[in-house]
Formats: C-alpha cells, structure tokens, sequence
C-alpha cells in the first residue's frame, strides 16, 4: 500500500528551490554546527534559508539557534519555527521538547516522512537538511522521498572519521545522490580529509578551524556569524557554489 503521504512530500517542496543534507557517518565531527552556520551564512548573503533537523533522537540545531522548542503554528499544515530573519527551523524538539525520543525502525522512517509530509516550508532558497550519524533510515528515506536531493559531507582530518566517512561517500554514489563536496570540520589543515575527497572524486571544499571559544557562542547566531570557524563555512559555501 502506497502512504499517501509521500506524494505531499513533493508538495510541500516545491517552493524550495534547493534541498541540500549535510552528512556525516561519524558523530562528533561538528556537523551540526557546520549546518547551522551555514544556515547563519547564507541568510546574511540574503537568501531564505530553512534547516529541518534529521537527529530524531539528538535534536539540537534550535540550541545552536537559541530557538525555545514549543508546538509550532498550524496553517494547513505545520509551520516551522522562526529562527532569525530569512531562517526557519523544523525539529522534533519541537514536539518532544527536551524528553528522549527514543525511535528505532519503521518508527524512524515513519517519523522522518511525517515530518517533510506535514511542515509548510513556503519558498525558500535552500533548505538544509542536518543529519544524522550514520547509514541508517533517514539517508535512505530521504534520498528516496527527494530525489533531487544534494549533500554535503563533513569530516575530521582524524583516520577513525576519515574511514567512517569513506563508507558514507560510497553509498551515495551507490544511490546516485550527487556531493557538493566534503569539508574537514575542526581542522587546522586537510590531513587524510582531502585525500579522501579525491579518492571519492568529490570536491574538496577546505577547513574549518577549530574555534575554542564555541561554547560561549552557542544559543547566539550573531556571535556564531563572527566565530573564527565562519571563515571556513563561508569560504566552503562558496566553494560548493552556495555564495
């Protein structure tokens, strides 16, 4: 039986011009804050900018954003929450404020469809999609209920993430989803990240250095825009075509 809630998906799109995830297979590289930032980057160059959090289970883009989860407005559908001028956001945490949500199977999947079925993005110049780590549901959902679907995958210059990373490339040319390119995330320099990118045949978008007062900086999109490591986002961004 085909659940009609994927042709709304399609609907629900259609004034988005560009869907773009921002991937990794390996936790802890800081792909979270590179959507974020990115999300920053480009309202400031004057685009619309959506960024629907994929983490089912650790949602947390609105802490990055300083956005209070709360039920969002209903319109013929779901509004996503204001998240700064030209920025909107969609979440779980929206839903499950900050009790666990624990998913796992036709539990993730059905979540992940109802989510793009139901928001109402309006138009918007890009909607960043932020990912979780991992080959599980939501990569393989998505790139099947979008298909024009693009990403971006984020590394660490370390082996382990490298080798985690390396599987992820593999299944998206597998699936035929096309690569902007990989950006070496909490980096002073490339390390193996840009070997990678060439092995992959993906463009290598350059480093994100490591900004050690982020701490101070999350909740605070204006002082996430000044952070040392905007410098990479913004010069990957153009990198990837995006500025």
């Amino acid at each position: 039986m085909i659940d009609p809630r994927t042709a709304v998906v399609e609907k629900r799109l259609a004034g988005v011009r560009r869907v773009i995830a921002v991937a990794s297979a390996k936790g802890g590289v800081g792909k979270t804050f590179c959507t974020t930032a990115a999300g920053i980057a480009l309202t400031r160059a004057g685009k619309t900018v959506g960024i629907l959090d994929l983490d089912l289970q650790g949602a947390s883009v609105h802490v990055f954003l300083g956005v209070t989860p709360g039920f969002p407005a209903e319109e013929r559908g779901i509004l996503p929450l204001p998240a700064g001028p030209g920025l909107s956001l969609m979440s779980a945490a929206a839903f499950s404020g900050e009790r666990p949500l624990p998913l796992r199977g036709a539990s993730v999947t059905d979540a992940l469809r109802e989510l793009l079925a139901v928001t109402r993005w309006g138009s918007l110049d890009v909607l960043l999609v932020d990912m979780p780590p991992g080959l599980g549901e939501e990569i393989l959902d998505l790139a099947r209920l979008v298909p024009r679907l693009e990403t971006v995958v984020v590394s660490t210059p370390a082996r382990v993430s490298v080798v985690v990373v390396e599987r992820l490339l593999k299944l998206l040319r597998a699936m035929k989803v096309p690569v902007l390119g990989l950006i070496a995330n909490m980096a002073d320099s490339a390390g193996d990240a840009q070997g990678l990118a060439s092995r992959a045949g993906v463009p290598f978008l350059g480093c994100v250095a490591v900004d050690p007062g982020l701490e101070t900086r999350v909740g605070r999109p204006r002082d996430i825009a000044e952070s040392p490591a905007m410098v990479g986002i913004l010069a990957a961004l153009r990198a990837a075509g995006l500025l």
